[in-house]
């Protein structure tokens, strides 16, 4: 704060002292200009009138340098996996007859994406990192750079407001100007493949068979019957009843519907005091989107509930569980969205949402981390009718089981992943520029 408080000091004082000074060239001008008239000198007259038309210049290019000056960054898409590159375009146009000498623009850029051959500054005192571009520009041009842009982590990255500086042709002067535009990019968590670590007996995805079932697999027809009254018209196989001389319904396999509830444990401590390990929360995030793919792939019902807090809405993650084609997509987004606080115990956000969970649902808790309260935890939410399992994506060998609950690792398939990738988040509560450190 001390810091701050004296730069804001020091930078008001200088522009003080420049506002001073700048006033001072019509005095300096017109001073010249009595004397030269007064002593009938030709070299006075001269230099008074080049102050004024330098000052005068300097003034034009103050006020009217940023008029109708565009600035624009395109980003080739929107959503992106940890790794894609996506085309990043920066215009600058000036449409006005007055050249711009030199303009710089500094746009605040998140630390998850990397450009390729451009200038990226560290932090500063007023942004945390920004892409700088300095040019001039002749009236009614307009200049382009193109980039490739790597995501390297995954999060909601915020790129801008950007601010530029300009001056006139002396350097007497310079003004500047802020665009409020801002673009983002949302970049999703890394998917790996679990079907060949997710098998029978341990495979939370396997088949459950019921003794009534909750529905017939129509695309897998059994055989054929005499038609009764309670059957649906559609059900007629009609090829079947024009042989048999009488209405002939279809009979289908029974199939029970496997209702999945992925629940990522954002907590990688026992207390707040001890802090967040972003490592571990990143592992346990991969490891749930990788299983939510899973589940898309094999088209079971899923969805996904965590007690980490959503980056920009202060809330726990909550996806309804469902089986359309949007469904992956809007719990990797929600996933992309985590941020490493934990808002509660898992307990009480499976209390709070039990009007919105499926009865009877297979829970899969993924966890990067086994706490000495995760027992207990685990325990709570198998009492309120669940069948839990445990994904664990933390460090080392986990025990078979947590309590009477099976563990599944899967340690050994992220330590295969690129050293760094992917680790930390774009986006976080209360951070200018969309990045936390």
């Amino acid at each position: 704060m001390w810091c701050w408080s004296c730069y804001r000091k020091w930078r008001f004082r200088s522009k003080a002292g420049a506002d001073v000074r700048h006033e001072l060239w019509p005095l300096v001008s017109g001073l010249l200009v009595f004397v030269g008239l007064l002593s009938s000198s030709g070299l006075l007259l001269a230099v008074g009138s080049l102050v004024a038309v330098v000052w005068l210049a300097a003034r034009v290019w103050e006020r009217y340098g940023f008029r109708r000056v565009v600035y624009s960054r395109q980003v080739g898409r929107r959503r992106a996996f940890i790794g894609d590159t996506v085309e990043y375009t920066v215009a600058l146009s000036n449409d006005k007859p007055l050249p711009l000498i030199w303009v710089e623009a500094q746009d605040p850029f998140p630390e998850g994406l990397e450009l390729a051959g451009a200038v990226v500054r560290g932090a500063t005192l007023e942004t945390n990192r920004h892409h700088s571009i300095t040019a001039s520009l002749l009236p009614y041009q307009r200049a382009t750079w193109k980039f490739v842009m790597r995501c390297n982590r995954r999060g909601y990255h915020r790129i801008g407001p950007v601010r530029m500086r300009s001056g006139d042709i002396f350097g007497f002067a310079s003004s500047e100007t802020r665009h409020t535009g801002v673009d983002n990019i949302l970049v999703y968590p890394r998917v790996i493949d679990l079907e060949g670590l997710l098998t029978p007996p341990q495979h939370p995805f396997g088949l459950a068979r019921g003794r009534m079932p909750l529905y017939h697999d129509t695309n897998r027809v059994k055989g054929q019957r005499d038609y009764r009254a309670s059957d649906p018209l559609k059900h007629i196989d009609w090829k079947a009843t024009a042989r048999a001389g009488g209405l002939q319904t279809r009979v289908f396999e029974p199939a029970v519907s496997l209702n999945m509830l992925i629940a990522l444990n954002g907590s990688t401590s026992d207390f707040v005091w001890q802090g967040t390990n972003r490592r571990l929360f990143e592992r346990a995030v991969t490891a749930a989107a990788s299983a939510a793919a899973l589940a898309d792939r094999l088209g079971y019902s899923y969805g996904l509930i965590s007690n980490a807090v959503a980056s920009y809405s202060g809330k726990w993650l909550s996806v309804p569980s469902g089986a359309s084609g949007m469904q992956l997509a809007m719990t990797l987004e929600a996933l992309a969205m985590a941020a490493p606080y934990v808002v509660a115990m898992l307990p009480d956000v499976f209390r709070a949402e039990r009007d919105r969970l499926p009865p009877g649902a297979t829970v899969l808790l993924v966890t990067g981390t086994i706490s000495p309260s995760l027992p207990e935890q685990l325990a709570a939410i198998a009492g309120r009718g669940y069948r839990v399992l445990v994904l664990y994506a933390g460090d080392g060998v986990p025990p078979e089981r947590i309590g009477e609950f099976p563990v599944t690792g899967m340690g050994h398939l992220l330590d295969a992943l690129p050293e760094g990738d992917g680790e930390g988040f774009g986006g976080g509560v209360g951070d200018e520029g969309g990045v936390v450190g």
